[in-house]
């Protein structure tokens, strides 16, 4: 089994308000986040929040969940306390209330408006056939997210500290590491100011027309 974790408990600093919550096509940009995770091969799942008001939006979400409207993947909600201590808080929440027996830890943040769950697949079908290996997306030749981290990094995970989350492990575990080429670069992309999310909201227009 694979755990997904969902780190979104930051702060939108750049966006002035909480991004998470902002609405893309009718949807809040966390809730967007769960649905595409839930169309992919995770079956189970640990949203790490900050803000009461996501965790307000994920309870609607789960009401809708357990009236059939969604799928049934087990979704474990963990609160952080410390956000502003970095994303490392994040990594580091969602690992103690993880399954120790995991085979991988695939990290999410809550911001890629465009991920699908066919690219989550693709990443899950290379740790799959390489279990030993970290596995991390390259969009355009840039590292990004999701990651899945081997189990046998559990203890390196619970260990970090900063904003930097597990980019030390990847750093100092080159060789173990299988860097996935993603067709489509704007999968990658995040959502971090008011231009970028009034970006977003016309290209997702746009392909819905």
């Amino acid at each position: 089994m694979i755990t997904g974790i969902v780190m979104a408990a930051g702060l939108s600093r750049r966006m002035g308000v909480n991004k998470l919550l902002l609405c893309i096509d009718n949807t809040p940009l966390i809730i967007r986040t769960l649905r595409i995770i839930e169309k992919s091969r995770l079956q189970q799942l640990i949203v790490v929040y900050s803000d009461p008001a996501v965790l307000e939006v994920i309870k609607d979400y789960e009401k809708a969940r357990t009236h059939g409207q969604i799928s049934n993947m087990e979704i474990k909600r963990v609160y952080n306390g410390q956000p502003a201590r970095g994303q490392s808080e994040s990594v580091k929440s969602g690992m103690y209330e993880s399954d120790p027996g995991s085979k991988g830890y695939m990290f999410f943040v809550a911001d890629q408006p465009f991920l699908n769950h066919q690219v989550i697949n693709q990443i899950i079908n290379t740790f799959t056939e390489n279990p030993e290996h970290i596995v991390v997306p390259l969009y355009n030749r840039e590292r990004g997210m999701p990651i899945i981290f081997p189990g046998k990094y559990r203890l390196d995970l619970l260990g970090v500290s900063g904003d930097k989350g597990g980019r030390s492990i990847i750093d100092q575990n080159a060789k173990g590491t299988i860097f996935l080429p993603i067709a489509d670069p704007k999968i990658g992309e995040d959502m971090d100011t008011i231009e970028d999310y009034e970006k977003v909201c016309k290209i997702d227009s746009e392909r819905r027309m």
